[in-house]
């Protein structure tokens, strides 16, 4: 339980910290003291399921990803995502066996990369 605690306060940090703004200006946005939400970020006190549904609501996050029992960051698509995403998979089917196989490998090069740089910070 004390995982899934210091989880959720290292992730309203970050989603904050992502957001670019303080805590002061997070506190005026969602009607909270600046108090409280130190206290989230810094573990020392839970939010009640309100106020975890108004934290999600605010950073477009799902409540499992808040506690950390799912990485998935995005709880919503937006409609210009949703049509890239769904062109780009159109676009996959239409590839040769050859330029799939070619992509296979470009995509899990990116993937090491990607893993290469969460592992520098």
């Amino acid at each position: 339980m004390e995982e899934r605690k210091n989880c959720l306060s290292q992730r309203l940090r970050e989603l904050r910290n992502a957001q670019g703004i303080s805590q002061y200006k997070l506190a005026d946005e969602i009607g909270l003291s600046r108090g409280l939400l130190s206290n989230y970020e810094q573990g020392t006190r839970e939010p009640d399921y309100s106020t975890l549904i108004l934290l999600a609501n605010h950073y477009h996050v799902s409540l499992d990803f808040l506690l950390g029992t799912s990485n998935v960051c995005k709880r919503f698509m937006d409609e210009q995502t949703h049509m890239r995403d769904s062109q780009l998979v159109a676009d996959i089917f239409t590839l040769s066996t050859h330029s799939y196989t070619q992509l296979q490998s470009y995509v899990d090069l990116l993937k090491l990369q990607d893993q290469q740089k969460r592992e520098q910070k």
